[in-house]
C-alpha cells in the first residue's frame, strides 16, 4: 500500500482522494464530496479542468467498472483533489493516482533525479515538457499512440527520437 493510503488499484486510490478532500460548510464542519458533486463541479470549471465529466463515468471509475481514464481525466482528477485537499494531506501526483507511486514524501513519486509530474493547483510542475500532457493534441496524439499495437508504438518512439536529434 502506498503511503497516501487508497490501496494498489485506481479505483482504490481515486475512493482514498474522496474520504481526504472536501470542504468547510456553511457551519465550519469539514464535509467530504459525493460523486456527482465532484463531476459537476469539474464540468462546471472546464476552463480549469479541462474536460466534462459525467457523474456515471466517475462512478463506475469509483466502482472499478472502468479503470483506464484518458490522461485528461485524470489531470482533472489530480487538479481538482489538489485543490480540495483537506489541511495538511500532501498533494497527489499523476504518478499516484495512475501507478501508486510513492517516493520519499506522499505525492512525490518520481526517484531522485527524475523528472517531477507533481501537479499544484496551478499545472505541472516539470522540466520536462509533461506539461505539454494538458495540451489537446498531445492528448489526441496519446490516445491515438494507445490504441496501437506495442511494435507500432516502438516503431513511433523511434520516429519521435529521430526528430529530436535532427536539428
Amino acid at each position: 500500500m502506498s503511503l497516501h493510503g487508497g490501496g494498489e488499484s485506481l479505483t482504490g486510490r481515486i475512493n482514498h482522494l474522496f474520504s481526504v478532500a472536501g470542504f468547510l460548510d456553511h457551519r465550519g464542519r469539514w464535509q467530504t464530496f459525493g460523486t456527482g458533486e465532484v463531476a459537476d463541479l469539474i464540468s462546471r470549471s472546464e476552463d480549469r479542468y479541462g474536460v466534462r465529466l459525467s457523474r456515471s463515468y466517475l462512478g463506475m471509475l469509483r466502482s472499478g467498472r472502468y479503470n483506464n481514464p484518458s490522461i485528461a481525466v485524470v489531470i482533472a482528477l489530480v487538479r481538482f483533489f489538489n485543490d480540495h485537499l483537506a489541511e495538511g494531506q500532501p498533494e497527489i501526483s499523476v504518478d499516484w493516482l495512475t501507478s501508486g507511486a510513492t517516493g520519499t514524501a506522499p505525492g512525490h513519486g518520481a526517484a531522485p533525479g527524475a523528472p517531477s509530474t507533481h501537479f499544484t493547483a496551478d499545472g505541472p510542475d516539470t522540466a520536462d515538457g509533461l506539461g505539454a500532457l494538458a495540451d489537446r493534441q498531445v492528448q489526441h496524439i496519446a490516445l491515438r499512440a494507445g490504441r496501437m499495437t506495442p511494435e507500432l508504438r516502438n516503431r513511433l518512439i523511434a520516429i519521435l527520437d529521430t526528430m529530436e536529434q535532427t536539428p
